[in-house]
């Protein structure tokens, strides 16, 4: 952890919030550089993963990343590792879950006909007994069973977490309760950027090739990085230029070769 993350468990006014990304295998987006230099920004502990869990479901991979951390925070922001905050300045606090409801969450939005009725990429979840038995819960569902009770009107069915969280959300009285937003609060698309919108929060969706066409497409529209952070904030975090770093990578992978000779 970082020496600007405030210490675990602090006594503070504050809530305590943790954001936590991660993937494995590793990912191939630099989305952590961006989560750090956000987290640092505001103060927020950030934790990335990229660790083997044993599930046998990849996309459970995030829920036991969640679970390994959830006990530490009031709240717990999870970012998929394709996914970046575009505007650094703005908090996380303003969805926090409100009243009751043990949840923030996202909508998708409708791309060629197809949506979801929420996203899982992007939440947060208060750390109440409650919002750890949630995730709990959605690691031991059987998705089966979700898939023979799923309807047309719920969206897309994916054949993971996401699908878990809504069944729960659906079915369980004890997670009835739960803020649902419109996917431009923090889960808009590629396309939404392209086109020119003020977005908080980028998330790239859609098979391998799409993401890293959608990825390569956004940093030339927004003349960035890799990190798609502003060119101050590059160079604050001492950041590579996107050649340099490329020239670096084509350097090693040239004297390899030239050892295997």
């Amino acid at each position: 952890m970082s020496p600007s993350s405030p210490p675990i468990g602090s006594d503070s006014h504050r809530p305590r919030i943790g954001v936590v990304s991660g993937r494995y295998p590793a990912s191939d987006f630099e989305s952590y550089v961006n989560h750090r230099a956000y987290c640092e920004k505001h103060g927020y502990t950030y934790i990335y993963c990229n660790w083997p869990t044993g599930a046998d479901n990849r996309y459970m991979n995030k829920m036991e990343y969640v679970r390994a951390y959830y006990h530490l925070f009031d709240y717990l922001f999870w970012i998929d590792d394709d996914a970046f905050f575009m505007r650094l300045d703005q908090g996380l606090e303003e969805f926090l879950p409100t009243a009751n409801s043990f949840l923030s969450i996202c909508a998708s939005p409708t791309v060629n006909g197809n949506h979801t009725y929420v996203s899982s990429g992007q939440f947060m979840l208060r750390c109440t007994d409650e919002g750890r038995a949630f995730i709990d819960e959605v690691t031991r569902i059987k998705l089966d069973r979700v898939s023979d009770w799923w309807s047309d009107e719920l969206g897309l069915y994916t054949g993971g977490d996401q699908d878990g969280f809504v069944y729960l959300m659906k079915t369980d009285e004890r997670f009835a309760q739960y803020d649902r937003h419109s996917h431009t609060a923090f889960n808009s698309r590629a396309g939404d950027v392209l086109h020119g919108d003020d977005v908080f929060l980028l998330h790239i969706t859609g098979t391998v090739h799409a993401k890293a066409e959608k990825y390569r497409d956004v940093q030339r529209y927004l003349s960035r990085g890799p990190s798609l952070l502003t060119a101050t904030e590059a160079e604050r975090w001492k950041l590579e230029p996107p050649r340099t770093l490329a020239r670096r990578i084509l350097g090693r992978v040239k004297r390899v070769v030239r050892r295997l000779r």
